[in-house]
């Protein structure tokens, strides 16, 4: 306890020096817990605003991707649709071929016909 009556008799004597120095120090801690304070908030707030750009955005992805999965439907029906008509026209040009020949003669004209 002896350097406790030592450092209370520095201080008496070196008071002002102690008071110069530490209100500078004391108000730079209480300024930088505040500083923290206001980040911290902020950081809090970003997070926030973070997960609600993020909800946005996974929304906005399904809806996207519903809609691309419907175009692709409708692509895919309408070419079976056209197929289908393509495959029907071929079908009837070839029936109305077949239905022309009645000959043997006839029918090595339109063999000749279509291999040139």
């Amino acid at each position: 306890m002896v350097w406790l009556a030592k450092t209370w008799e520095w201080l008496k004597k070196n008071w002002k020096y102690v008071v110069t120095f530490g209100i500078p120090v004391l108000l730079s801690f209480i300024v930088g817990l505040l500083r923290s304070n206001r980040s911290l908030e902020k950081k809090v707030e970003l997070e926030q605003d973070l997960r609600e750009t993020e909800g946005k955005a996974n929304e906005l992805e399904s809806r996207l991707k519903t809609e691309a999965l419907k175009l692709r439907d409708d692509s895919i029906a309408n070419a079976n649709r056209v197929h289908d008509a393509m495959v029907r026209e071929v079908k009837e040009d070839m029936q109305k071929r077949f239905d022309e020949i009645e000959t043997a003669e006839q029918a090595t004209a339109a063999i000749k016909e279509k291999l040139k």
